[in-house]
């Protein structure tokens, strides 16, 4: 590992430590704003959110709903037991569990993986696919709730898998979001979508060579992009 992702690996986690003092989400300035956007053009019902990944965000999103009245349940699923855990005590904390339900998929991540190796970014294409019975269930799971999510935020594991069983559980004006999305191994499935668009994000990192973007989907919202048009799309 060169100086700079040594750098870039110290400043990730002192940063993230930092974050969860502040209860802020591991997402740019531009990143929060989108998602809030999102989020109020929803307002004035019911919001249904799934997501995969669990995190700061569910509970900075979740708080930010809350202090605003807007009615809402949050699904989000982990694959790390002690990070799961970790989350739940926040939730907790803040007294969010009446809106917040987190669900625990346990699975090795791909850099834990014995046939991971660092030179590989990104792995080849289906190297990590879901192969495990858990890792499996992981992707579907939004399924087992027999339910339409209005917002679905994909930001963990597989996210080309998450992206199929996303369209199969949107609601007709729902709404899919991808973070990371400056990625391009994460692109296939989006063409799943009617409509789609990048928005550019800015830099989440020093020395990052690719700036952060959020991509935006929909089957039959088109309407959401309206409402994020002061963001410049990519």
């Amino acid at each position: 590992m060169n100086m700079i992702k040594k750098f870039q690996s110290v400043y990730f986690k002192v940063s993230m430590c930092v974050r969860g003092v502040l209860g802020l989400p591991a997402q740019t300035r531009k990143d929060i704003q989108i998602f809030k956007g999102i989020f109020e053009d929803f307002s004035g019902k019911k919001i249904n959110i799934f997501e995969w990944g669990s995190g700061f965000s569910s509970i900075y999103f979740s708080e930010y709903l809350r202090k605003r009245n807007v009615e809402f349940q949050w699904h989000s699923i982990d694959n790390n037991k002690t990070w799961h855990e970790k989350v739940l005590l926040m939730l907790k904390k803040r007294g969010l569990n009446a809106y917040v339900q987190l669900y625990l998929k346990e699975f090795l991540s791909f850099w834990e993986k014995p046939e991971w190796r660092w030179k590989n970014i990104p792995p080849p294409c289906g190297m990590f696919r879901p192969k495990s019975e858990s890792e499996r269930s992981y992707v579907s799971f939004p399924k087992s709730l027999n339910k339409k999510f209005d917002v679905i935020i994909i930001d963990a594991r597989f996210r080309r898998h998450c992206l199929r069983i996303a369209k199969e559980v949107l609601s007709p004006q729902g709404v899919v979001v991808m973070h990371d999305a400056q990625k391009k191994h994460y692109h296939s499935g989006l063409e799943l979508f009617q409509y789609g668009k990048f928005f550019e994000t800015g830099e989440w990192y020093p020395f990052q060579e690719i700036p952060n973007k959020v991509w935006v989907g929909s089957m039959g919202n088109k309407r959401i992009y309206d409402a994020l048009r002061f963001f410049n799309s990519a």
